[in-house]
Formats: C-alpha cells, sequence, structure tokens
C-alpha cells in the first residue's frame, strides 16, 4: 500500500502523506541501527554475555517505546499540529542520540568499572547495575522513539485527513520496513565497514532528514485539538484488544528469541545470523502488517494458523540441522531457513494490524494505548523467554508460544460469540492451552537435557546450547569447541586445548610458576593441564554456565576440572572480572570461541589487551588462540598482540600465539631440561615427545613455529568500536589495502 495510493483515497494532500511516509521510513531505519549498535557497543560494560546484552537492550529498548507511546496517548490529541510535534520527536531524536554517541565516543570503562566495584561491595548484584546503566543511557531516545508512531497516527487522523482505521497499519508498515532496512545496513554494511560510531552517526543522519521532511511539510498545517487537556480520558477502562495486544507482544518477542536460538545452532552465532534473523522477523512482520489491510474480521482464524506455524519450527530446526555442506556464514544456506522461520512472523504482523485497526477510533490516543500494552507484553515475554523458556528444549518454547496464541484465538473466538454457551466454551478452552503452555514448558525443563538419535546429548540453558556428539566434540551454539578427553594419558597432544598450556609454560623462565588465569575454561582442559605443574593455582573465567551440567555429568572425560583441587572456577565475563579484581598472573591463556563468531573482538582488541597486560606479573606470558586459517583476521590479531607486547612466538602453525613484553625463549635445551620434572605436565610433555619423534618429526620442538616479526603486518588493529575481525570478508577487502599504505 503505497502513500500516494492512500493519499488519493483519503483525499489528504499528497505531498504531506509522502512526507510523513518517507519521514517513518528514516526514523524506522534509524532506530533499529541504533538498536543493533547500542547492543553491541553495551557488551563491554553489560557482562560481555550475548544473551544477557541483548535481553537487557531490548528490554531497556521496548520499555523505552511503551512509556513513549503510553505518554504519546495521552498528549497527541491536544497537539494543534501533530506532524510538527512528530518532526520535533525526530530532532530530540537527534539531539539525545549525539549525546550516547558521545558517551560511547569516550572511554568510561574505569568510571563503569567503579560503580561495580561500589555495587559489589555494597551487596548490589551487578545485573541491577547494568541494567541501572542501559537505562539512565538509553530509556531518552526510546521514550521518543515509542511516542513516534502514536503522533504520526494523530497526524495522519486529523491533518491528513483520515478515516479508514485500517490505515493505521500502513504507517506500522513503512515504520517497520525501515526497520528492516536498517538492520541490513547496520549488521551487513555500516557496522563492518564503518564501526559504532560511525553507525550511529549514520542513524543521526537519518533522524535529522525525517525531521527536516516532516516539519518543512507540515509547518502551516494546523489545525484544532482533538480534545481539551481537561477533557482528555485518563481513566478509560481496558480493552480486550489491548490485553490481547500484551499477550501477543508476549508470544512475538518470546519466539523472537527462539528464533535467534534456531538460526545460531543452525548456522551460528555469527553476525550475519543475527542480522538476517532480525531482518527476516521484521520484514515478515511489516508483510504481515501489509496484509492486515485487506484481511478483515475476527483474529481468531489467524492466531490459530499462526499457532500451527509457530508449533512446525521444531521440524525446521531438525531439517536445518541436517543439511550438509552448509557453509557458516554464507547467506545461501542460510536464507531458507530464516525464510521459514519468518512464516509464523507474518501471523504475527497480521494479527497485529488487525486488533490495532478495530479499535483505532482517535487514532493518537488508541495507537498508543495498544502500543503500550503490546510492549508490555514483549517485555514480559523477552524476560520469560531469556530466563525460564531458554532452560527448555526448543519445542518447549514452541509449543508454549503455539499453546498462548491458541488462548489468543479462544477469547477472539468467545468476543464473537453470540451466545452463553459459546463463550463458556471458548473460555474452557483457552484456560486449558494456556494449562497446556504451562505443562509443555515444565515437561521440557525436566527433561533437559535431551538424547537425539545419533546419540547426541544436548544442554539447553539461557547462556548457550552445548550440544555433545558420541565421539566427543562438543559444539556451543552450533559451533566446535573441543572434543572431550580420554583421560590423563588420552588428552595428550589435543589440538590447541593442550598445546596452548603447555606452550605457554615452555614460555615462562620459570618451570614452576605460582598463578595462572584460563580466560574461556569451556570443559576444562587447559585449566586442568596447566593444574599438572606442582604448585600452580589456575583461576578459570566461564560466561557460558550451561557447561557446568557438562562438567558434572561427565567428570572423567573433563579430567575432574570442576573439582579439581587446583583450579578455581568463576562464572562471569572475564573483561567485569579482570577490570574488578587485581589479582597478576603468571601466565594468562584466553580464547575466543572463533574469531569470526560474534562478540569475540571483546577477547581480542585493543582495549581488552591492555586490560590484561596491566593483569601479568612480571616476565607473564599471555597464549592466545589467534588462527583460523590463512587471511586477514589472524594478521589483525598479530597485528594487535604486536601493538600491546614487545614479543611473539606462535606454535601449532599459528594457532596459537604466546606473548609477552619478556625475551620469550623456546630452545632444545629448555624442552629437554623441562621433560625432566616430574611434575603431571611435564611427564605428558616427555610422552607426547617421544611420540612425535618416533614418527620421524622433531619431536616437541617441532610444533614451535619460531618467533614473529611486526613487520609485514596491517596497520589496521582491532579495537572495541569496530569488530572488523568478526567480518572476515570486509577484514579481506580492507586489511590489505590499508597494510600496502
Amino acid at each position: 500500500m503505497s502513500f500516494f495510493r492512500a493519499a488519493a483515497w483519503t483525499n489528504g494532500p499528497a505531498r504531506l502523506w509522502l512526507a510523513l511516509g518517507l519521514g517513518l521510513l528514516c526514523s524506522g531505519v534509524a532506530g533499529i541501527v541504533n538498536q543493533v549498535v547500542w547492543q553491541r557497543a553495551l557488551k563491554v560494560v553489560l557482562g560481555g554475555s550475548e544473551t544477557l546484552s541483548s535481553m537487557i537492550v531490548v528490554l531497556v529498548f521496548l520499555a523505552g517505546l511503551g512509556l513513549g507511546a503510553a505518554v504519546a496517548a495521552r498528549i497527541a490529541s491536544r497537539s494543534r499540529n501533530p506532524m510538527m510535534l512528530l518532526a520535533a520527536l525526530e530532532l530530540g531524536l537527534v539531539l539525545t542520540n549525539a549525546v550516547v554517541a558521545m558517551v560511547l565516543a569516550i572511554d568510561i570503562s574505569e568510571t563503569v568499572y567503579a560503580v561495580q566495584r561500589v555495587a559489589l561491595g555494597a551487596g548490589i548484584p551487578l545485573r541491577l547495575v547494568y541494567a541501572v546503566g542501559a537505562g539512565a543511557t538509553l530509556l531518552p531516545p526510546t521514550l521518543l522513539m515509542g511516542a513516534t508512531i502514536p503522533v504520526a497516527s494523530e497526524a495522519a487522523q486529523r491533518q491528513l485527513g483520515g478515516r479508514d482505521s485500517a490505515l493505521v497499519p500502513v504507517l506500522f508498515f513503512v515504520n517497520t520496513a525501515g526497520a528492516a532496512l536498517g538492520a541490513i545496513a547496520a549488521s551487513l554494511w555500516w557496522l563492518p565497514w564503518w564501526g559504532q560510531r560511525r553507525a550511529l552517526l549514520g542513524a543521526i543522519v537519518l533522524n535529522a532528514v525525517a525531521a527536516l521532511l516532516i516539519g518543512v511539510l507540515g509547518r502551516a498545517r494546523q489545525v484544532e485539538p482533538a480534545v481539551s487537556a481537561a477533557k482528555v480520558d485518563v481513566a478509560r477502562p481496558v480493552r480486550v484488544e489491548e490485553l490481547l495486544g500484551a499477550a501477543l507482544g508476549f508470544v512475538s518477542l518470546g519466539y523472537e528469541m527462539l528464533l535467534f536460538r534456531a538460526l545460531s545452532l543452525g548456522h551460528g552465532p555469527l553476525p550475519i545470523t543475527f542480522a538476517l534473523g532480525l531482518t527476516a522477523f521484521l520484514i515478515c512482520w511489516a508483510l504481515g502488517m501489509a496484509l492486515s489491510r485487506r484481511v478483515g474480521g475476527s483474529g481468531g482464524l489467524t492466531a490459530g494458523l499462526t499457532a500451527a506455524a509457530v508449533a512446525l519450527a521444531p521440524l525446521v530446526l531438525d531439517w536445518d540441522a541436517a543439511r550438509e555442506g552448509a557453509d557458516y556464514g554464507e547467506l545461501g544456506p542460510l536464507l531458507p531457513a530464516a525464510i521459514l522461520y519468518g512464516i509464523p512472523v507474518i501471523g504475527f504482523g497480521l494479527l497485529y494490524g488487525q486488533l490495532v485497526s478495530r479499535r483505532a477510533e482517535d487514532w493518537g490516543r488508541d495507537v498508543g494505548r495498544y502500543s503500550a500494552f503490546n510492549t508490555v507484553g514483549s517485555c514480559l515475554g523477552v524476560l520469560f523467554f531469556t530466563l525460564v523458556a531458554y532452560e527448555a528444549p526448543f519445542a518447549a518454547g514452541t509449543s508454549t508460544v503455539a499453546l498462548v496464541l491458541v488462548a489468543v484465538a479462544c477469547v477472539e473466538w468467545r468476543v464473537g460469540a453470540s451466545s452463553k454457551r459459546e463463550r463458556l466454551h471458548a473460555g474452557v478452552f483457552a484456560s486449558a492451552a494456556v494449562a497446556g503452555a504451562v505443562f509443555s514448558l515444565s515437561v521440557g525443563l525436566s527433561w533437559n537435557p535431551t538424547l537425539a538419535e545419533d546419540g547426541t546429548v544436548t544442554y539447553w540453558g539461557r547462556d548457550g546450547v552445548v550440544a555433545v556428539h558420541p565421539d566427543g566434540d562438543v559444539f556451543l551454539d552450533g559451533l566446535w569447541h573441543t572434543r572431550l578427553t580420554e583421560g590423563p594419558d588420552g588428552h595428550v597432544g589435543r589440538p590447541y586445548t593442550w598445546v596452548m598450556a603447555a606452550a605457554a609454560v615452555l614460555a615462562h623462565d620459570d618451570p614452576h610458576p605460582k598463578r595462572a588465569l584460563v580466560i574461556g575454561a569451556g570443559v576444562g582442559v587447559s585449566g586442568a593441564t596447566l593444574a599438572g605443574v606442582e604448585g600452580l593455582k589456575v583461576d578459570g573465567y566461564e560466561i557460558n554456565q550451561t557447561l557446568r551440567r557438562v562438567l558434572e555429568d561427565r567428570p572423567d572425560q573433563t579430567l575432574h576440572a570442576l573439582t579439581h583441587p587446583s583450579l578455581r572456577w568463576i562464572w562471569q565475563d572475564a573483561r567485569t572480572g579482570l577490570a574488578l579484581d587485581e589479582t597478576r598472573y603468571d601466565i594468562i591463556l584466553s580464547a575466543p570461541l572463533h574469531l569470526r563468531q560474534a562478540g569475540s573482538s571483546l577477547l581480542l582488541s585493543r582495549e581488552y589487551l591492555r586490560l590484561v597486560k596491566s593483569r601479568m606479573a612480571e616476565g607473564g606470558v599471555l597464549a592466545v588462540y589467534s588462527n583460523e586459517g590463512p587471511g586477514a583476521q589472524s594478521q589483525l590479531v598479530q597485528a594487535t598482540l604486536a601493538e600491546a607486547f614487545a614479543y611473539r612466538t606462535s606454535w601449532y602453525d599459528g594457532i596459537v600465539t604466546i606473548a609477552s613484553d619478556s625475551p620469550i625463549e623456546v630452545t632444545a635445551a629448555r624442552i629437554e631440561e623441562r621433560m625432566m620434572r616430574e611434575d603431571l605436565l611435564y611427564t605428558q610433555m616427555s610422552q607426547l615427545d617421544r611420540a612425535l619423534s618416533s614418527d620421524g618429526g622433531d619431536g616437541i620442538q617441532g610444533l614451535w613455529d619460531g618467533p614473529m616479526s611486526a613487520d609485514t603486518l596491517p596497520n589496521v588493529v582491532i579495537v572495541d568500536d569496530w569488530p572488523l575481525v568478526e567480518h572476515p570478508k570486509v577484514a579481506d577487502a580492507l586489511v590489505p589495502t590499508r597494510a600496502s599504505r
């Protein structure tokens, strides 16, 4: 539905409809760009967790939208020029987002960590600190965003002559279509090519364009207020449509959380996975909104069909997981899955449009109230599905969504029922559906972990999904992590989990270092390997608490790492932990799961390495997972390490890099001397040396690549503001160009 056609039908001036449409489109693009950048930028000081940062930012985002819509519902009808009010809102977004950009541009980490230290000292949970901090930063702009659609609806009705309430979803459609464009722009182009601050500046420009378009064309279009301030109906009773809108917000945002998880399991938690998932959700929602202009009647059938589509989502997950040859990060395999998961979202958008247009008598007031109720339900959906439903298998979560939608369909049936018996039946069926949702989730929680036909055991948790295959391979959110051991002897020489620890110990001058730290402790193999040095105390930071259950269920295959007397587990993100704990370490191991994974640069950036360096004792060494094969990613890691440390050497074909500010000596004499010691790690080293030598190799020393030079490295490094390492194709395009300068 174009705004030109809408103008013809309502006899409104075409130029004003065009200005309103383009303004809402620009506003939608800017809004979602802001959300994506905020989530990424605030993750550094929100505990580093993808789940936690996403939940907090989305909650604050939605809460601001809901409050803004509620306020707009009360003031829109008093305005003599709603279009100028809308322009003022867009200009306010320019100013508030400029302030947010300035805050993100300066290094406030020390201030943030100081506040967190005070909070911990007072016994205040860090998550509460995260929420308050995010709210203080993001609520002002989101309040303005939330007021946008109600005010635009008021302008469309009073200034542009809109009479058909079915036009209200068209406003949502245009704004949501802009959001879909923003999701693509922010995630696939602006963030990878520009970085966070410049992407945010792009959003500010779009808000300024929206303010200019709407303000210039609408400045002379004054009308009388719809109601006086004294007649605003603040005590209006809650309507059925508003309650259903809250329920719809609950299930739609809950399904969005499930959609992100499903795509990550099939295609890895990569930036492109999040981008395409968000884009598919928004496009399908917008399509449903557009269809609601044509589809009238009760939403009962829509809710029922949507429930059926949601119930089929686990089959899509099974199909997606069974496909072979899907290359992580490639659009081709990801697109069909995103489309299939997006089909139920069309129903969400259609139902939203049907409900909001059914009671939109005074557009600004009614749209604002409905949006407020919807966002309250959305906030509850984010909380519930992230904190509760994420602990159950995927099928239990989708069943919960489907059954709540069935309850919505029954309520819609009850609203249209012509007899008392029909209304009673509808109420009984709705209650049964809700009870079924509770039962489904309860069963799912009690059956966690789940066992697949091929013997794969899957553990579901709010921090991630851990799958353990029969051969011992461990996958975190769809990406390979490590392999479980076969005991003290069987794990010797396993790829980098053992070599990283052994190489770090060999690089340290003292054969008996006193303290070590493992960042990303995983299944504990590296930590337990380090603990094989007599007298060495090991701390391990691990953010994914779902792994705790794997450690509890498989003590032999994880070298009893969870209960090892020399290994202390710290279940939180390492950056916050390092900032708040000033303990210094002789050896630090740091292993992002994958260089291209969303959030990996938080454990590779210049700012991170400076923090790590401040926690290293004199003569300390750092071991970093540094290579996923040849390419710009590994060059970026090496360039960042070279900027932070004076000496570097690599092992195992570049998979592990050892860095230090002290000279690193790896000689045959040192290796021989260490292998003469009786510590478990040195005994294992001797066993591996003999095995490698018997195959005609150079023993342990044959795994050493030698010292590294910074002469051929690019002059660009990984920084928090620009997560370039997470975008291999962009890095390949940019790094050689910069290196040649």
